[in-house]
């Protein structure tokens, strides 16, 4: 008995696996919709296959034979559909009424529901392979196994309750798991082929586009989801200088891409992997096999599965390393002219504020000798005037001493005016020189005060100086004649444009300064200088007013002479003014050896 029972285990195991190839080999590698035929043909081998399961029985006690009809129909109608699991429901339905016995309607009923809870379940859960599908297909068993269970209820009563205690171990424990292992091995098979049918495809797809790339000169590269090189094309070995066995099966960004864009280009590939997204039309350098750098313009793609499962990039590759030499070198061309231009724009600025000077110069030179003429001719007028009135004899004494006076300062003015323009003219023409001789200060300070005190006396201002230094320490090595001509022409300056209040000058020692100096200033309370004309009054032919009208006389030398002796000297001068008060300043070296 128990050897009947193994047989017939066997004999429908093997069915059952015949079943299974079936699915395998006939159904799932036909893609796409199934004819009315191929329907029918495999309700038929179906029918077949439930018609020997039913003449193969096993007999666990005498009177009562199991068979695996219930897990043919079940799994038929959840992998086949409806027309193959009907027709076999039909032809098995058929053969057990022609068998008969008292187990007739059960075993027909048992026939009707395998095949309806699998069509049903194949209707109301049709993404059951997407999820657990172990469980899907164990529940399944044990809902068609729990039905026929009950459908004990349509044997004879005699027989209802020894059936019942009979099967529902088997049931339970045989029926519902084999069920669910043939459902596990047909998921695997359509899981298998599909694997299979991708893989194909994808190696008619390399063939095909391997065939179009190996045509042209463009560069073709195919990079497993590790980024190592699945497939490169004969142009891109040949361009840079590798054998194919070099780098088949190599990571692509160790072998090919420079050192500094090997990160970025990793972290985009990947990032790629994971949204299934590259970047097209993107450039970036490579790495022939002597170190050489060619730029390549690439078009990436993702290459997938039937699944939408990412299996690695495919990129076609334009060789642009000319054009960038090209563009390189008419992008130094550009810069080289942009330079040029900004040199030729400097040029012409220099120019144009050369022209402006000399323009101004030649209108400075024109006011300064508008203003030397009449500077001189002033003078002029005033000593020839009053050497005719002298000419007269009924002047008196008086008269005669008045006339010869105004000729004595017309003469001094012009011979002042003569002075200065020869000086500036020697200034100009570098014939003036510094001679330095040992000289104390403070008794030039004291003669440049007495020289001025009566002319500024008349005039009823009030006139002092200030020495910062003991005589001792006043003794400096200098050329005092220079020192002597800027401070006379500042206060000159300053007496001629203060009519009330004081001046004063002097001078004090700047410690603080690297090397020491002397600061010496002259401080007035006249008209002072606006700010504009701050540093015009120390130019070349530039007065404070340039106007042949103005009420002071003079040929603005003096500020210009003046400065140029500072400089020679090693100091500066400037001038600090608002209202009330007007302060000139300059320096000098405190050089006492």
């Amino acid at each position: 008995m128990k050897e009947s029972i193994l047989i017939g285990l066997l004999q429908n195991a093997a069915l059952l696996i015949a079943f299974s190839m079936l699915y395998q080999n006939f159904w799932i590698k036909h893609e796409g919709p199934k004819s009315i035929s191929e329907k029918i043909i495999a309700g038929l081998v179906l029918s077949s296959i439930g018609i020997i399961l039913m003449s193969t029985p096993w007999m666990m006690v005498p009177g009562i034979t199991f068979d695996m009809r219930s897990v043919l129909l079940s799994v038929a109608g959840l992998f086949f559909g409806p027309i193959p699991t009907v027709i076999a429901m039909l032809a098995t339905g058929i053969v057990r009424l022609s068998i008969g016995g008292s187990g007739l309607w059960m075993g027909l009923a048992v026939i009707i529901t395998s095949g309806s809870i699998g069509l049903l379940w194949r209707k109301f859960r049709p993404n059951w392979k997407s999820n657990n599908y172990y469980m899907e297909l164990l529940a399944l068993g044990l809902a068609v196994h729990l039905i026929m269970f009950a459908l004990t209820v349509l044997l004879p009563p005699d027989m209802m309750f020894p059936t019942f205690k009979v099967i529902a171990i088997p049931l339970i424990f045989i029926y519902a798991p084999v069920t669910m292992l043939l459902g596990i091995l047909m998921v695997n098979q359509y899981k298998n082929w599909q694997n299979e049918l991708a893989q194909f495809k994808l190696q008619e797809y390399e063939r095909r586009f391997t065939q179009i790339l190996e045509s042209g000169n463009v560069l073709s590269l195919m990079l497993n989801n590790d980024g190592t090189i699945n497939f490169c094309n004969d142009y891109l070995l040949r361009i840079t200088g590798y054998e194919r066995e070099e780098v088949m099966g190599k990571n692509w960004f160790e072998v090919f891409v420079p050192d500094d864009n090997r990160r970025k280009l990793m972290e985009l590939f990947f990032a790629g992997m994971k949204t299934n997204e590259f970047s097209k039309n993107f450039e970036n350098p490579i790495l022939t096999k002597t170190g050489e750098e060619l730029y390549i313009l690439w078009n990436n793609i993702a290459l997938k599965s039937d699944e939408r499962e990412v299996l690695g990039s495919a990129s076609i590759g334009v060789n642009i390393t000319e054009s960038k030499r090209h563009e390189k070198m008419l992008e130094e061309k550009n810069a080289e002219i942009e330079a040029q231009n900004e040199e030729y724009k400097k040029i012409n600025q220099e120019l144009r504020q050369a022209k402006e000077q000399a323009e101004q110069s030649d209108r400075l030179k024109s006011a300064f000798l508008a203003n030397m003429s009449h500077e001189i001719r002033t003078p002029m007028n005033s000593i020839l005037g009053f050497s005719d009135l002298l000419k007269e004899s009924k002047l008196t004494s008086e008269k005669q001493q008045q006339y010869i006076a105004v000729i004595e300062h017309s003469g001094k003015r012009m011979l002042n005016i003569i002075d200065d323009i020869v000086l500036i003219s020697k200034i100009e023409s570098g014939n003036v020189e510094i001679h330095n001789f040992k000289c104390n200060i403070n008794e030039q300070i004291v003669r440049i005060y007495d020289l001025f005190k009566e002319e500024i006396a008349q005039k009823g201002i009030d006139f002092s100086y200030k020495n910062a230094l003991l005589d001792s320490e006043a003794i400096i090595n200098t050329d005092d004649e220079k020192i002597y001509a800027v401070l006379v022409n500042l206060i000159k300056n300053a007496i001629k444009f203060t009519h009330k209040g004081s001046v004063e000058f002097g001078y004090i020692l700047k410690k603080d300064s690297v090397p020491a100096e002397l600061e010496f200033f002259v401080r007035d309370t006249g008209e002072g200088v606006r700010q504009e004309q701050k540093e015009l009054i120390f130019e070349r032919f530039r007065q404070g007013s340039e106007a042949l009208n103005r009420n002071y006389e003079g040929a603005g030398l003096g500020l210009t002479i003046s400065k140029a002796f500072v400089e020679m000297l090693g100091g500066r001068i400037w001038v600090e003014s608002e209202i009330g008060t007007t302060i000139f300043y300059f320096t000098t070296p405190y050089g006492i050896k």
